[in-house]
């Protein structure tokens, strides 16, 4: 089975930053003749709320696009589940994502009454999987403090799955392949992006420049787990060539059957 490769936009980072009058409805178009028929909304880059999620979501159906969300946002503040929680599996459901996507953030344990208010929302957007992402923030996102939420998040039958970002593990200084082996029965989705140690700290990069060896994390999936690029991919000169040589060379890793 060949990897679906998912394009998330923050591939544009560089260039939202040079425009600011650019939008991600502006750039489906452009993402799906690199080769991606899935693509990765960030709430961060929605300018102006709920209709241009509309419009995004009438664009990608007319595209044959499947859309995911990004919020860069945490399930649980102070250890008290995010008030606007339900709004952003709202918006999910007006783009017709199949997923919302979220930190943990502080959390300790999962309490009985913790787990029932997210099970309404969760009840309430049945077709909306929430997956937790691990961040650059130790505390909160090393693989131990994930695998219990995880673990407690069963026991009350909150559905619920991981999103694995193989930089964001690098940078809190943590073995790759140790968070794969504690998280690995909890991942359905594997953020591409590698990290490289500096003077000054950690940058993200593409594949093959960071200091991880991503081809061989890959492997350790199996090959239904969604993968995303999720990494700035240069400015308007370098974007579409870097778009689709990185998803090339994940698929053909895939087709040597490397992954």
């Amino acid at each position: 089975m060949s990897r679906r490769i998912v394009l998330n936009t923050l591939a544009y980072k560089q260039i939202f930053s040079q425009d600011p009058a650019l939008t991600q409805l502006d750039i489906l178009q452009e993402i799906k003749a690199a080769g991606y028929q899935d693509i990765e909304i960030r709430r961060e880059y929605v300018k102006a709320g709920e209709e241009e999620i509309k419009r995004i979501a009438v664009t990608a159906k007319v595209q044959n696009l499947n859309l995911y969300y990004s919020v860069p946002d945490e399930l649980f503040k102070d250890s008290e589940l995010n008030p606007v929680l339900e709004m952003y599996f709202k918006e999910a459901a007006i783009l017709n994502s199949s997923q919302v996507k979220l930190n943990l953030g502080k959390l300790h344990t999962l309490l009985p009454e913790q787990a029932q208010k997210l099970l309404q929302v969760t009840n309430t957007y049945p077709a909306i999987r929430l997956l937790i992402e691990n961040d650059q923030n130790q505390e909160k996102s090393n693989s131990l403090r994930l695998k219990t939420f995880m673990e407690q998040a069963k026991e009350f039958n909150v559905p619920v799955g991981l999103t694995f970002d193989i930089g964001n593990f690098h940078v809190i200084q943590e073995d790759v392949f140790e968070s794969v082996n504690n998280l690995l029965p909890y991942v359905e989705y594997v953020h591409i992006k590698n990290a490289k140690k500096t003077e000054t700290g950690y940058e993200s990069t593409d594949i093959a420049s960071g200091d991880v060896n991503i081809e061989k994390v890959l492997k350790l999936f199996p090959p239904t787990i969604l993968c995303g690029i999720e990494y700035s991919c240069g400015g308007k000169e370098e974007i579409q060539q870097k778009m689709e040589y990185e998803r090339n060379l994940i698929l053909e890793m895939a087709a040597q059957g490397s992954l």
